[in-house]
């Protein structure tokens, strides 16, 4: 449930770019109707700078807007639809960027999603832009690390430009994994030891956890900044529909996966991280969904 993460996350306050405005579909509207979600959305856009916004039942950059609205040149406004480089081909309506995001709340999640994404009720996010630190037209480089029983397996380099490409997948230890397109050593300006220890903070008591974060700087902070690269948590999930370059990477990430349920040495422990207040809402919902 990426809006109930998200708000977890800033209480707990891990890194993650800053929330505009989130809310669950059913608190958008009274009707749940499409046309008056676009208006509730629309009225919730940033006008005086730019933003990203995504329906929270997808992922895979399904459904994201990325818009550019640059505080020292509203002239020129350049977006993407697909989170990729950010261009003014064509000229930005905030009302189309409303209405498409109120569509995407209007579709289940699809077939290839998680069971997690099919059940969540859907919701929306609108939050602070990124962009990469050497080209600002340009969305962060992406990091998404696997966490399997508390300890971070692999990690996978992706990054943008016109299209999203994969730059390779990383073990723990800052090593290349044979067979992708990166092999070799890790940049420097890359702070992989802070992001293990992030994804195994939340990856803490699960068996297999994803955790995405950003490596880049938010789009609007001073241009001197531009070295001082931050991370932010992007998004976390427990379906790894990542496409892998080398298949040992992933028939090895499935044994491990396996093997702690077969070998039978782990400990089960309470539940302290998912909020009684979340509960509540949950038992709510399947109440409000049964007396329909």
């Amino acid at each position: 449930d990426k809006v109930a993460r998200k708000r977890w996350l800033k209480e707990k306050r891990y890194p993650q770019p800053e929330v505009y405005y989130i809310k669950y579909k059913h608190e958008l509207s009274s009707t749940g109707k499409k046309e008056d979600e676009v208006v509730a959305i629309a009225d919730n856009l940033p006008t005086e700078h730019g933003f990203c916004a995504k329906p929270t039942h997808m992922s895979m950059t399904m459904g994201n807007w990325l818009v550019d609205l640059d505080p020292n040149n509203q002239e020129e406004v350049k977006f993407t639809k697909f989170a990729r480089k950010l261009t003014s081909d064509e000229p930005y309506n905030p009302n189309e960027c409303a209405d498409a995001l109120a569509e995407g709340l209007q579709r289940k999640a699809a077939s290839i999603e998680s069971w997690a994404l099919k059940q969540v009720e859907p919701g929306l996010v609108v939050e602070e832009l990124w962009s990469s630190h050497e080209d600002r037209s340009l969305p962060p480089h992406e990091f998404c690390l696997f966490v399997v029983w508390g300890r971070v397996y692999v990690g996978v380099w992706n990054e943008v430009s016109s299209d999203r490409y994969l730059d390779g997948f990383i073990y723990r230890d800052g090593t290349a994994a044979p067979g992708c397109p990166f092999y070799g050593e890790l940049p420097e300006w890359i702070p992989w030891k802070e992001m293990v220890d992030i994804a195994e903070s939340l990856g803490a008591n699960k068996d297999m956890f994803r955790v995405d974060m950003f490596v880049g700087v938010p789009r609007y902070s001073s241009q001197e900044d531009t070295n001082e690269l931050r991370i932010a948590v992007s998004e976390s999930e427990i379906h790894p529909t990542t496409i892998f370059c080398n298949p040992f990477i992933a028939d090895e990430m499935a044994r491990l996966w396996v093997s702690g349920y077969k070998t039978g040495n782990y400990k089960v422990v309470p539940n302290t991280e998912v909020p009684a207040s979340y509960m509540e809402y949950l038992a709510n919902r399947n109440v409000t969904s049964e007396s329909k």
